[in-house]
């Protein structure tokens, strides 16, 4: 039962978030649609540390942009996102932070380029990167500090034993607010979850042994006389779920299908190298007579699927 005092700090709570809000970019406060709009208070009201594990294509990254906004007076901000998806990060952040200047995002290369990171407000980096020989770049992310971090793709995270992750989850848990963002949280996986539930809320669930326990059907298998501890079950999964909403965010397109605008399809010509040209025009002609050949039931391959499928992935590359 709801007193007046929780009522209270209820309104106050929400005049903050608004108050936060209100002070986003206009172009950023317009573009956020109301369960996006939803995920930003979800986080601010977590003090920016949460889990926002929307489908895929619910705009994550717009929402997590307008949380590290909020505490753009905190910054220097750290965004760590698989390496093929740098650059349209800074593209993202450029677009919806108009007042950053190029010099104010450092975009990590190599191991060895961190000069940048120091000076910056913004430094993006890739996965790739984490790794144990690492160390120079290592050393200059813990010395920067990084009051906020954005994580994109966080079930990278899933392994305890991967360099990336040791090397993460201290920067997550040293930062004052930290945002994960994933659209496969591995609800059925509990296994795959607690790094990143432990990079937020350290011992919150519990050490990895208390929740291999209680939430992975944890138990010794036996192969031969040797013992080896089992933890890719589940267990407990409607308490752990619940225990997940006070600290994640997910919605489903079914969710939010009627805010959704609708689809935009964009025709974009472009030259081709002639050699690259002569390439693509091969393996159409080459898709064309393998579909009519399946089409026909007539084929001249043992398994033309996936002679298809190859070519498929040629084009698209």
């Amino acid at each position: 039962m709801e007193t007046d005092d929780d009522a209270l700090q209820t309104s106050c709570c929400d005049a903050r978030w608004s108050q936060q809000l209100s002070g986003l970019p206009p172009k950023l406060l317009q573009r956020l649609m109301p369960f996006q709009r939803e995920g930003v208070e979800f986080a601010l009201s977590r003090n920016g540390r949460c889990m926002i594990a929307d489908e895929m294509g619910l705009g994550k990254t717009v929402q997590a942009i307008a949380v590290a906004y909020a505490y753009r007076q905190e910054w220097p901000l750290l965004v760590v996102v698989p390496s093929s998806l740098k650059y349209p990060w800074i593209e993202e952040l450029e677009r919806w932070i108009p007042e950053l200047q190029p010099g104010d995002i450092c975009l990590v290369e190599n191991k060895s380029h961190t000069m940048g990171i120091s000076s910056s407000k913004v430094t993006v980096l890739g996965y790739g990167l984490l790794t144990t020989d690492a160390r120079p770049l290592v050393e200059a992310l813990s010395r920067q500090r990084f009051a906020v971090v954005v994580v994109d793709e966080s079930h990278y995270l899933k392994s305890r034993n991967a360099a990336r992750t040791k090397i993460l989850v201290p920067l997550i848990q040293s930062a004052t607010r930290s945002i994960l963002l994933t659209g496969t949280p591995a609800l059925g996986r509990p296994e795959e979850l607690f790094m990143q539930i432990d990079a937020l809320y350290p011992r919150r669930f519990g050490t990895w042994t208390d929740y291999a326990k209680k939430y992975c059907n944890a138990h010794y298998r036996y192969f031969g006389t040797r013992r080896q501890w089992d933890c890719r079950g589940a267990s407990n999964l409607e308490e752990l779920h619940q225990r997940l909403g006070q600290i994640m965010i997910r919605r489903l397109k079914a969710d939010v299908l009627s805010q959704l605008p609708p689809k935009t399809r964009q025709r974009i010509p472009f030259d081709l190298p002639k050699e690259a040209a002569k390439e693509a025009s091969a393996s159409f002609a080459e898709w064309e007579r393998l579909m009519k050949g399946l089409g026909s039931g007539v084929t001249t391959t043992d398994n033309p699927f996936t002679q298809v499928m190859g070519l498929v992935t040629q084009m698209y590359k």
